[in-house]
């Protein structure tokens, strides 16, 4: 496994307690902030920037992680599933240069892509330490 120090999604320290699965090679977790209540995120373990990094093996899993989350977080409305590639802007609390899939719960009246102001955190909403928790025991295998 291969780490960056200053990457926010490597720090697996900040990332234990709102974690729904560590496997070998990759991770899921609850989103904190979120830009849609639900949010998750499915991360590579190795730390990797863009999709042609991964193996044929870590996509499969990982292509599964998504599909799991977006069988139980759909409300009824359908799931989204997202990833950006932005390899000329800098992290900035928001952007991280590790490669990482959105997955979460869409509503009747959501557009497709929710965050209003790109790399802004105009959009987000910082839920409960309570609330997440709760999501992620509802999550777990």
């Amino acid at each position: 496994m291969t780490n960056r120090e200053d990457c926010d999604f490597c720090d697996r320290s900040d990332l234990e307690w709102r974690t729904i699965l560590a496997e070998d090679s990759y991770m899921s977790f609850v989103s904190r902030p979120w830009f849609r209540e639900g949010q998750c995120l499915v991360v590579p373990t190795r730390h990797i920037t863009t999709l042609a990094e991964l193996t044929v093996e870590e996509a499969v899993v990982i292509m599964g992680e998504l599909g799991r989350l977006s069988m139980l977080l759909d409300d009824g409305f359908g799931t989204g599933v997202m990833q950006k590639y932005q390899p000329l802007q800098a992290d900035n609390g928001i952007k991280v240069s590790h490669l990482h899939f959105h997955v979460f719960p869409r509503t009747e009246d959501e557009a497709l892509f929710p965050v209003p102001e790109p790399n802004s955190f105009a959009g987000f909403i910082m839920p409960p330490e309570d609330t997440v928790k709760a999501l992620v025991e509802g999550l777990r295998p």
